[in-house]
């Protein structure tokens, strides 16, 4: 009972699938991966019961079956492999599977498909087209603004949401932990029903690194489908499938487009080059980094004066040019959470938007309104 499939493809869809395995289970099962070979396609699964992904992959078949393995061993064994094909074939009284190529054999024990759980399945109801790239692109513009630890579970997950504005129909990306928040809005064309679904961050991070595969083989469509628990990728890449599944948090997103923590009237606009605030910044990151990570941010007539705390040791000054409007300002934040936004943009204009030195700013890319940034700075009294 063997199989021969391509090793490249093996390889990197292993790789995808061993990423939503469960990584502490207590089970055995829920670290292995399933694979069945059927007609002219080999069939991967795994899921840690929170996210799942089923993948089929062309390869020569024999005959028919089912196993799950050890994920981390297999794919460990499979990337020493130096061919362009292995075979897989499966011992069903030994419980064995070997893995052979010209020089080696592997031989290693699985685990009957039979105990493996079922995926589940988002119903064809409500469903959206969004782009492989844009998608990837989105999720880079937000994911910075959560940490992995959080004091809130809902705070270390990501909405999206649809929303009509300016009579366009729009989706709309939002992340934030509290201290910072970044939004996203783009046009889609999805059907009449509003939704907002909360995804965790581990399945989006999941599900941005299949859409780079699914760009990386020239392929730039996603079909979305969600419920009220659940939500499901789509991605085609040629004769590989694959469709990836995340549970969805029964949580309200916090209402984050109040003008008090997304202010919209402001006293003070600064407009600064990025790479010049960039590069005074880590200059500055040399003295703070072993104490904190905050700066001051003073506006001049015509310039920015960028400071560090002051020390008995050492103190760090440096003054860029900028454009400023209306009110002079001093305030403190934390540098990362510029330098974080500054790595996501697209030009070279940067814009802060200020009320005071005590309510939250939003920092923009000034060419391209539909990308926020909201950040708390630091109050010191």
């Amino acid at each position: 009972m063997k199989i021969t499939v391509e090793l490249d493809q093996l390889i990197d869809l292993t790789d995808i699938a061993s990423r939503f395995v469960a990584k502490n289970a207590t089970l055995p099962i829920l670290q292995n991966i399933y694979m069945k070979a059927s007609i002219d396609s080999l069939i991967i699964r795994s899921t840690d019961m929170e996210k799942y992904i089923e993948i089929e992959m062309p390869c020569k078949i024999s005959a028919e079956w089912s196993i799950t393995v050890n994920a981390k061993t297999f794919l460990d064994i499979i990337r020493t492999i130096e061919e362009k094909e292995v075979e897989l074939s499966v011992d069903q009284k030994s419980q064995i599977m070997t893995i052979k190529w010209s020089k080696d054999n592997f031989e290693i024990n699985w685990i009957p498909s039979s105990e493996y759980v079922a995926l589940p399945e988002v119903p064809n109801d409500n469903k959206i087209v969004l782009e492989s790239q844009m998608f990837s692109q989105w999720i880079e513009k937000v994911e910075y603004a959560v940490t992995d630890k959080n004091f809130s579970p809902v705070l270390t997950w990501i909405l999206l949401k649809s929303k009509i504005e300016d009579n366009n129909k729009k989706l709309i990306f939002v992340w934030t932990d509290s201290f910072r928040l970044s939004e996203y809005k783009i046009l889609s064309n999805w059907n009449d029903n509003e939704f907002s679904l909360i995804i965790p961050k581990n399945s989006i991070n999941d599900f941005k690194k299949i859409a780079d595969y699914q760009i990386s083989k020239e392929n730039n469509e996603i079909q979305v489908k969600y419920s009220d628990n659940l939500i499901s990728l789509q991605f085609a890449m040629g004769k590989i499938k694959m469709t990836a599944t995340s549970l969805l948090i029964q949580w309200n997103f916090p209402e984050y487009d109040r003008e008090e923590i997304m202010p919209k009237k402001f006293n003070t606009k600064v407009l600064l080059d990025k790479n010049l605030c960039d590069k005074s910044i880590k200059k500055i990151w040399i003295l703070t980094r072993d104490i904190n990570n905050f700066i001051q941010i003073q506006t001049e007539k015509d310039s920015i004066t960028i400071s560090s705390w002051k020390t008995d040791k050492w103190a760090w000054t440096t003054t860029i040019p900028a454009i400023i409007e209306w009110d002079p300002i001093t305030f403190w934040i934390n540098w990362r959470y510029i330098t974080d936004f500054i790595r996501t943009m697209e030009w070279d204009e940067l814009l802060f938007n200020i009320v005071d030195n005590q309510k939250p700013l939003t920092v923009e890319d000034k060419w391209n309104s539909a990308y926020k940034y909201v950040v708390r700075p630091l109050i010191n009294n």
